[in-house]
């Protein structure tokens, strides 16, 4: 093996440019600190960040509450550097997130600068179009329309309802999992609540007026109608696993034919049910 010789010369040139190098990399190291300071340092300028959050379209939702919660959000800094305020990098998703978790009555929310200093949150609350009032009916009568909750049109539970006596709301008594927490929850698929509401609907165009449901776990709902004269409970069977527009065709047929209606009207106060689970066949009883 031949030693390969350096000369002096070429030794030097290298530990020339390896220090070139170490101070290249710590020049730009510096640069890089300071432009990371002073960008840190510019984020909260107050020309640069949100100092007003304004909140439209409440109504049952306390605004101040969405406001506190988004002012939340807006304080603090990523990396403990870059102010969570500054407009170019407030944390848009994170606030958007937190709200619709916050509050499952929002049907609708945007989040957007008014101005570089002005952060606008628009919302559109649901409408309350029926009840969930537990599995069960209450044992009492005067604790009927306590624990409910608010249900839109697509069984989506979304807010706690004050107490309402009477029949302000038709009400739902479905067994669903995790009852304990049945915020941001729906009552059973979407497509089968529609099937249901429209049921409803159609008993109540036939001249019946239901108050709430039952849903039984042996697949038998009870629909439970209006009392005229605070009588007995009246209420129509059926199974829950039927083709429910066939099932309310057989009712409207029934209810046409004269002899039917007039018995049904004449004695409703002592009526007891309607049953309809059985295909082509209209049975009731009396008391």
């Amino acid at each position: 093996m031949r030693d390969i010789l350096t000369s002096p010369d070429s030794v030097k040139i290298k530990h020339d440019r390896r220090v070139y190098n170490t101070r290249l990399l710590v020049l730009f190291s510096i640069l890089f600190l300071l432009i990371i300071g002073a960008l840190a340092f510019f984020s909260g300028h107050s020309r640069l960040t949100i100092n007003n959050v304004v909140v439209t379209g409440t109504h049952i939702i306390s605004s101040s509450d969405v406001e506190s919660l988004v002012n939340d959000r807006l304080s603090g800094r990523y990396f403990y550097l870059f102010s969570h305020k500054n407009n170019l990098i407030y944390p848009k998703g994170k606030i958007y997130d937190d709200l619709r978790k916050a509050y499952p009555r929002i049907e609708q929310l945007s989040v957007y600068r008014d101005d570089w200093n002005t952060l606008h949150l628009s919302i559109t609350e649901r409408q309350g179009s029926y009840l969930y009032c537990g599995s069960t009916i209450p044992e009492a009568t005067l604790d009927i329309g306590e624990n409910c909750y608010f249900v839109n049109t697509d069984g989506y539970v979304f807010d706690k309802a004050p107490y309402f006596s009477g029949n302000i709301y038709f009400k739902y008594y479905i067994t669903i999992p995790n009852s304990d927490n049945v915020l941001g929850q729906y009552l059973m698929p979407v497509e089968d609540f529609h099937k249901l509401a429209r049921f409803i609907d159609g008993v109540t165009d036939i001249g019946f007026k239901p108050n709430y449901i039952v849903t039984g776990n042996d697949g038998i709902d009870s629909l439970y109608l209006n009392s005229n004269q605070g009588g007995i409970d009246h209420k129509i069977l059926f199974k829950n696993n039927e083709d429910l527009d066939l099932i309310l065709d057989n009712l409207s047929i029934a209810m046409k034919k004269k002899e039917f209606a007039d018995e049904i009207n004449s004695k409703y106060t002592t009526l007891q049910y309607i049953d309809l689970r059985f295909k082509d066949k209209v049975l009731y009883k009396f008391q």
